[in-house]
């Protein structure tokens, strides 16, 4: 469920961001409310013990309905368990996490934000690394960063991230991992930070974003399976396949029958 829990909000902002209407309609209302309906007491996700947190997936999905028409007076009571529970985000990832989340719902200027914002400035290195974090985590703090105005530490962290390929151009949770394949999501992901991120620093640097993004987009693109969805581990990716929608079709690349596989895989 923990895996499902993200995924379903992933596929509700995928399925709203790819309509002729753009980002902000939800073509699914039953799938983002089955979503708002599991959070505890309206709350949390407790995705792996009932009653314990998952915070990583619980930010996730307030970023995910809040794009759905689920705003601050909605996710009231998500919201205040986040401002009361910042302690727990340990992690850069999870910070920048909460910062984005709370500049989608509006809560930006909490003290709990601004301190989170100080924590996510004094763990990025001089020349954008983020020492102990992975490759989706890149993605999260330059989000967090361009929703805070910190154009120029986005562009070091996103210069950073584009170095931060396989040779093929693709992306893994960690660079040079023997262990496991490039990652359709952190790929897809790097795409849609990386673009984000575009207009931020000098030509040079944005040569070199676009260059990156450029191969990772011909390894997300040339993976689909039966030009529709992608797989991992020889399985359905449905993450994955989310997550590959939003960046091609903010490469302006034409996502309808992915979108529409996604649809058949909505329980009624």
């Amino acid at each position: 469920f923990a895996s499902f829990a993200a995924v379903v909000a992933v596929l509700a902002l995928a399925l709203s961001a790819c309509s002729s209407s753009g980002y902000g309609s939800d073509l699914n209302p039953k799938t983002s409310k089955y979503v708002f309906d599991k959070f505890n007491n309206g709350q949390f996700l407790d995705t792996f013990t009932p009653g314990e947190p998952e915070e990583g997936i619980t930010l996730e999905a307030m970023v995910q309905l809040s794009a759905l028409g689920y705003d601050s007076a909605k996710q009231a009571k998500a919201i205040q368990w986040a401002a009361q529970n910042v302690d727990s985000f340990d992690s850069i990832g999870l910070k920048a996490t909460y910062v984005f989340a709370a500049h989608a719902l509006g809560f930006a200027e909490d003290q709990s934000v601004r301190s989170a914002v100080d924590a996510i400035v004094a763990g990025i290195e001089d020349d954008g690394s983020l020492t102990g974090s992975n490759n989706y985590v890149y993605s999260w703090v330059i989000f967090a960063l361009l929703s805070e105005g910190q154009k120029e530490l986005a562009n070091s962290v996103a210069l950073k991230l584009s170095t931060l390929a396989e040779v093929s151009g693709g992306y893994k949770y960690i660079q040079g991992d023997q262990q496991n394949p490039t990652a359709t999501d952190v790929t897809s992901f790097a795409i849609i930070s990386m673009k984000a991120s575009l207009g931020t620093g000098s030509e040079t640097e944005e040569a070199a974003k676009e260059f990156a993004i450029s191969k990772a987009k011909t390894i997300v693109a040339g993976s689909i399976v039966d030009g529709t969805h992608w797989e991992s581990y020889g399985d359905l990716d449905m993450s994955g396949t989310a997550y590959a929608i939003m960046a091609l079709a903010s490469l302006d690349q034409d996502v309808s029958d992915s979108v529409n596989w996604l649809k058949t895989r909505i329980s009624p």
